[in-house]
Formats: structure tokens, C-alpha cells, sequence
């Protein structure tokens, strides 16, 4: 054990006597002049040497050959031409570095010596940004950059011109080094014709196939689909034009029991064969004198409260999707199907489409921009009736901000370029403090209320300095420290800065800046499509409506910039006059004074689809508004007016009958008062004047509680003739054929 210790001990000690070798390219005779460290993982080195006897010997690790060979160049110092550089091959195959001998052409030489500058590119960490900004009161800011740079080359940077910079340029790895042999077809005699090449390959294409997976985010049947109100599938939307299934049920009990205290028998007939609804106190004891009733209210209750709980595992499903995808940028599919064979609910492509839109729309609500989702339907026989969301990953195209026609709008990549004005030395394994930028610039304290982003908040808004970048160049994402009054105020994190742009940089929370967010939203008939048998299928605008009450507590004028942004398929409809764009956000000003609260609105639409039932008060709703917009022909709106005007009659004499049922309810309460208060007095022997006085009052109330009564059956009839009435209107209603062109008439 001993002797083998010892010998392992003697193996390391000789190769510590080996012969070592850099890890970073070194040049016999070549002084560093330059180094430009780079974003992507590169730094660009500029080197002069005198070179005697033609040759230049040179030390490459073998990691970063390739990188020395792709970008390599040899420069006359004198005459500033290319010099062509020949490079022997026989290597150890076992060392960690090659030894390149850059051999000259004679003619490059002067009196035997030759002055020539080498650049190349080879791999080195990124730098880092920092900022500095101070402020002041009279609308500007020094503002100081500097780029901190790690020096891991394994040399030393001695009298040294450092700059660093950052661009759009790609940087990639490739195989200049080794030696490569192309295995040549042999062609047989009864070859006809050359097989053409394959197209070459671009970095931007690259030879690794691009992301095309697929995953599958959730399956929703058809009963887990929460339909919208309005939807003719949604018993629960609240139809005036509708019979309640409790109208006619049990209510001549009710009214018998609720005129009992009244002697009087006057139409008593009638009130038997036209009883009106009872009030809703009464609903819960209906049914309770039949068990086959009961048994049926029970199953019918069992089989809402099952439905109930799926569309509830339905919701569960989108409110997950809805949460992974906000910060997703995968495209989200959702695939429809429907069962060719089925008849019901409409024909397949119709529900189909439908039950799609429906899941659309609700992603859309959660946040979803619009642009990202796409439906696919598939209608066959058997098809089970269902949706399935599937995410895509995103198109290279689509992720750089393009499209087919190459007219994308993201944001352009800055170029930056800092230089050091003087030479500096930075020893290896040592870091250094770059000065990028120094200069007063125009600038200010400004708040940001900003309620989108991760760390945002959306009840107070931020304190922040707004400052324009004075350079040329851009100025990368980094940390800002801001200093005000001599002293440290906060920090704050910017994105990249393009020349001459602004920014928005917040930096402390001081809670002067109150906003209260009240978000709405409503839906607006822009085009109507189809229409049969009272189901409408109409495009609408979804709008989304965000009201901000601002309150300034400072005792100073402030200005404030909201943050919004508009998601790809969404337009704004309103909002402050005087913004900004920054990114995809927009920054939108508002001024206040000091104690000042103002109201701001900001509105967006995104078109959907829907389909609607014609008799929901909410699609009714809608249609007042189409028909005081611009949009419809007279012919069409005509039509629309008269159903309008059914409803409005329908809904006033439903008005007056609630009005009624009150009245009733009261006269009840008053009528059971004055029969205990009977009972009571029935026991006192000197109470005849105020028992004489109760029972003429019991008789006034029971007379009132008659004249009710039959005008509540008279208001029953009349609905249920303006009930007909609408439904023969909405029988009645056409609409336009849609795929005529629409001629426009020229003056």
C-alpha cells in the first residue's frame, strides 16, 4: 500500500514538471492592443507582432481552434492588405494545445521583418451593466453606466484597450480544424441522370429540426362546457318571454288561502279558474299533497345537482389551462368534435363550431390573447362530443417577431458599443469596471402604476425616474441605482434602452399614489349571421372596460404613468390622449395635481362569436344596441324595432304584475296581524267598538286583496298574449343573405 502511494505521489510530481500550456491563444512576439467583449458569449482581440524570418508561431487550445480559425485574420500594418497564411498540420495527437506556424510570403517582408496585425474572435464570458442615476429639480439626471467585465483568459491584459459591446450578431460553434473526406458515389453505367445537391443549410435554419411537439393541455365533454348566459343551452338565462314551469302550478291554493279571512264571495269563480302565480314564499310548499310530484322534484333536482358538478369540474379544468398558459407563448389548439350521426342541438358543424367558440372565448376572458388560439373542428360518425386543447410550440417565425410576410413588430435588437477612453490593465482572473456612459440627460421623478407585471401592484403606484438615453447606443437591461440629494433613494431593474429612447425605471414603493381598478365587461352585436328557429349566431365585440380612480396625497403636482398592454387581437377603443410605447405596453400620462382625484378609462374589443337564444333579456339587451349603432340595413332594423317593443310591453306589464304580488304580500302580513288581533279581542268583554273597527278594516284589506287578485289573472293574460305575440315576431325575423356582396352605391 505504501509503495503504491508512493509511486502515485511520483506521478504527479513529474507531471507538475511537464511542459504547460495557456488556455488562452498566445502569440511569440504579439502585443494585445485591443479586446471587445461581446453579449453572446465572445470577445474580439486585436494583436501586433513583428514577425522575422517569415513565420509566426502560435498557441491555440484545441477548445477554441475552431473559433481562432473561423474568424481569423492577418493584416499588413503597413499597406493595410490581407496577408495569406499557410498552416502545417502535423500535431500531437495527445496536447492540449496546437502549434500553428504562420509562414508568410517573402514579399511580406521589409529588411527581413514584418509588421502585421492579427484579430480574431474566441470565447469569453458576457459582460455585465450597472447604472447609476442622480436626480435633480429642474428636469434632468446624471446618468452613469458602467459594463463590468471578468477577465478568465488565463493572460494578463496589460496596457490594454477594453470595450465592450452588444448586437444582433449570431454566435455559433463550428469545425474548421479537422480534416474531412467525402465518401464520392460510385455511378453505375445504366445511370440516366445526376442526383441534384440538397438546398445548403443557414445558421438561421441550422441542421436540428425545429420544435414542432405538441402536448395535449385537457379534454372537456360536452356537459363539463359552461355555456354563456344567453345561450339557448343555458336554462338558467333569465327570459321574460319564457313560461315559468311553476306558472298555473298550485296557485289557486295560494290565493284561497291568502283571501280567506274575507267573507265576501264575489268572483270567487273566477279566481278558482284563473288563479294567479303565487309569490315566490309560497313555491317551496307546492307539490306537497302528491308523491309522485315530490319524487319527480327530487329526481329532477339530482340530475341539475350532477350537471352542475361537471360543468363545476369543467371550470376547474379552464381556470388551470388559463393559469399555465398567461405566460406561455405556445400556440393553443382547440380541437372540436361532434358525431356526424347526431341530430340533436343542431346539425354537427354548427355545435361543433359552437362548443369550440364557447372554450375560445372563455381563454380570452382569462387573459389568453386571442392571436394564439386557433380552432380545428372534425365532424365524423361516432365522434364523441367533446374538446380537446392542445399547446404548440410557436414557429421560430412567429417567436423573432414575424410573420410570412416578414412584417413583424417586435422590438428591434439594440447595437451598443463602449469603449474605455484610455488604455487599462486587468490581470487574469481578475474583474474590471468599464465606463459606458457619463452625462446629464433630460429626466425626471415620475410614478408608474404598473399592475401587468409579476412584481406589480395594483393598488398603489410606484415612485420612478424617467430618463432618455442620450448615447447612440443601447442601453442593455441592468440594475439602477438612483441617488437623490446625496443620498440613496432605491434601485430598480430597466429593459434594454434604444438611442435617444426613454425609460420608465421604478425604484420605491411610497404608497402616495392611490388607484382604485374597477374591470368590467360587456358584449356588443357588430355583425349578425345566421338565424333559425330563434338561435342566433352573431360575431360580437367582447369589450373589456378598466376604470382607474387616481388620488395623489402628495402635496405636489405628479405625474403618473399607467402601464397597459394591448395582447395581439385585442384593439383599444379608449383611453388618455398622450402615451407612449415602450415594447408592447403602452405608457399612458395623466397629471395631478396635488390632492387631486381623477377617473381614467381604458376600454379594448376582440371579435367572437356566439350563439345567442333571441328570447334571453341579455340577447334583447344586445339588440337595443345594435339598433342604435351604425351598422344594419333599415330593412333589418325595422324588424328588430317591432321585437324590441314586444319585449318592452312584456316586461311592463311584468313590472306591474310584481307590483302586484308586493301589494298581495302586504295585504297578507296586514290581514294575518288584524285576525290574531280578532282572536285576542274575542276574549274581552268591553272590546265591541274596536272589535266592530277591526273587522271593517279586515273586510277593506279582503276587498283590496279581491281587486288584486283579478288583476293579477288580467296581467297573466296579457303576458301570455304578448308572449305569442313576440314568438310569432321572432318566427317572423330574416336576416340578410351574408354571402350576397354588399353593393355600395356611388354618387
Amino acid at each position: 500500500m505504501k509503495k503504491l502511494f508512493a509511486s502515485l505521489l511520483m506521478s504527479a510530481a513529474l507531471g507538475a514538471c511537464g511542459p504547460k500550456h495557456a488556455s488562452f491563444v498566445k502569440i511569440d512576439s504579439a502585443a494585445l492592443g485591443r479586446v471587445v467583449i461581446y453579449r453572446n458569449g465572445v470577445a474580439f482581440y486585436e494583436r501586433h507582432a513583428t514577425v522575422t524570418g517569415g513565420v509566426l508561431t502560435i498557441s491555440v487550445p484545441r477548445d477554441r481552434v475552431d473559433d481562432f480559425l473561423k474568424s481569423l485574420t492577418v493584416v499588413d500594418a503597413i499597406t493595410n492588405k490581407p496577408l495569406p497564411v499557410s498552416i502545417p498540420r502535423q500535431q500531437a495527437g495527445d496536447g492540449t494545445n496546437l502549434e500553428m506556424h504562420l509562414q508568410l510570403p517573402p514579399e511580406a517582408a521589409v529588411n527581413g521583418r514584418a509588421e502585421v496585425i492579427l484579430t480574431y474572435v474566441t470565447e469569453s464570458p458576457s459582460w455585465k451593466p450597472s447604472y447609476r442615476v442622480a436626480v435633480a429639480d429642474k428636469g434632468q439626471v446624471m446618468l452613469e453606466g458602467w459594463a463590468i467585465v471578468d477577465n478568465t483568459s488565463g493572460e494578463d491584459w496589460k496596457g490594454v484597450m477594453v470595450g465592450v459591446g452588444s448586437s444582433s450578431a449570431l454566435s455559433f460553434k463550428y469545425d474548421l480544424w479537422s480534416v474531412r473526406q467525402v465518401q464520392r458515389e460510385t455511378l453505375q453505367t445504366d445511370e440516366k441522370f445526376a442526383i441534384a445537391p440538397p438546398t445548403g443549410i443557414s445558421p438561421y435554419g441550422g441542421t436540428k429540426p425545429a420544435d414542432t411537439g405538441e402536448a395535449m393541455l385537457a379534454e372537456l365533454g360536452d356537459d363539463e362546457i359552461r355555456r354563456p348566459e344567453g345561450h339557448p343551452q343555458n336554462d338558467k338565462s333569465k327570459s321574460i318571454a319564457k313560461k315559468d314551469e311553476e306558472d298555473f302550478d298550485g296557485i289557486g291554493d295560494a290565493t284561497v288561502a291568502s283571501a280567506a279571512p274575507s267573507a265576501g264571495p264575489s268572483n270567487a269563480p273566477r279566481m278558482q279558474q284563473h288563479a294567479p302565480p303565487a309569490p315566490p314564499a309560497s313555491k317551496t310548499s307546492r307539490g306537497s299533497g302528491s308523491g309522485g310530484g315530490r319524487r319527480k322534484e327530487v329526481q329532477a333536482n339530482g340530475a341539475d345537482l350532477a350537471r352542475d358538478q361537471r360543468v363545476a369540474t369543467g371550470d376547474q379544468k379552464m381556470k388551470s389551462i388559463s393559469q399555465n398558459l398567461l405566460h406561455s407563448d405556445k400556440t393553443i389548439v382547440i380541437e372540436g368534435y361532434a358525431d356526424a350521426n347526431r341530430n340533436e342541438g343542431g346539425n354537427a358543424q354548427q355545435r361543433v363550431t359552437d362548443r369550440a367558440n364557447i372554450v375560445r372565448n372563455q381563454l380570452i376572458d382569462a387573459g389568453v390573447a386571442p392571436a394564439r388560439i386557433r380552432i380545428v373542428t372534425h365532424v365524423d360518425a361516432g365522434n364523441a362530443e367533446r374538446v380537446r386543447l392542445i399547446a404548440q410550440a410557436t414557429p421560430a417565425a412567429e417567436k423573432a417577431g414575424t410573420n410570412k410576410n416578414g412584417d413583424g413588430d417586435a422590438s428591434p435588437v439594440g447595437e451598443s458599443h463602449f469603449a474605455n477612453p484610455m488604455p487599462m490593465t486587468v490581470e487574469k482572473g481578475s474583474s474590471a469596471m468599464v465606463s459606458m456612459v457619463r452625462q446629464k440627460t433630460d429626466g425626471e421623478v415620475v410614478y408608474l402604476y404598473d399592475s401587468e407585471s409579476e412584481r406589480g401592484n395594483d393598488r398603489f403606484a410606484f415612485r420612478a425616474v424617467r430618463f432618455r438615453n442620450p448615447t447612440d447606443s443601447t442601453l442593455e437591461t441592468g440594475p439602477v441605482t438612483v441617488y437623490g440629494n446625496e443620498r440613496f433613494i432605491g434601485e430598480g431593474l430597466t429593459e434594454p434602452i434604444p438611442p435617444k429612447a426613454s425609460a420608465v425605471v421604478p425604484y420605491a414603493l411610497d404608497r402616495q399614489i392611490i388607484v382604485d381598478k374597477n374591470e368590467t365587461e360587456d358584449n356588443t352585436l357588430s355583425r349578425l349571421v345566421t338565424l333559425q328557429r330563434g338561435v342566433l349566431t352573431a360575431e360580437v365585440q367582447h369589450i373589456r372596460h378598466e376604470k382607474l380612480t387616481i388620488t395623489n396625497r402628495l402635496p405636489q403636482v405628479a405625474k403618473v404613468y399607467i402601464r397597459h398592454t394591448v395582447n395581439k387581437g385585442w384593439k383599444l377603443l379608449e383611453a388618455p390622449p398622450a402615451f407612449e410605447r415602450v415594447g408592447d405596453a403602452h405608457l399612458f400620462e395623466v397629471d395631478l395635481k396635488a390632492g387631486e382625484t381623477k377617473d381614467v378609462d381604458i376600454s379594448e374589443a376582440t371579435p367572437m362569436e356566439r350563439t345567442l337564444d333571441l328570447t334571453a333579456d341579455v340577447t334583447m339587451d344586445m339588440m337595443k344596441v345594435y339598433v342604435q349603432s351604425a351598422v344594419g340595413t333599415p330593412e333589418l332594423k325595422a324588424q328588430l324595432e317591432k321585437v324590441l317593443g314586444i319585449h318592452k310591453k312584456l316586461i311592463d306589464i311584468s313590472e306591474e304584475q310584481t307590483s302586484v304580488h308586493r301589494r298581495l304580500d302586504e295585504y297578507r302580513e296586514r290581514m294575518d296581524e288584524l285576525h290574531g288581533q280578532i282572536l285576542t279581542l274575542q276574549a274581552v268583554k268591553t272590546g265591541g267598538d274596536l272589535m266592530t273597527h277591526l273587522k271593517d278594516k279586515m273586510k277593506d284589506i279582503s276587498e283590496r286583496v279581491q281587486k288584486a287578485t283579478i288583476a293579477l289573472v288580467d296581467d297573466e293574460e296579457k303576458i301570455m298574449l304578448t308572449r305569442v305575440q313576440f314568438q310569432d315576431a321572432i318566427a317572423e325575423l330574416t336576416l340578410p343573405d351574408v354571402t350576397q356582396p354588399t353593393v355600395t352605391m356611388k354618387k
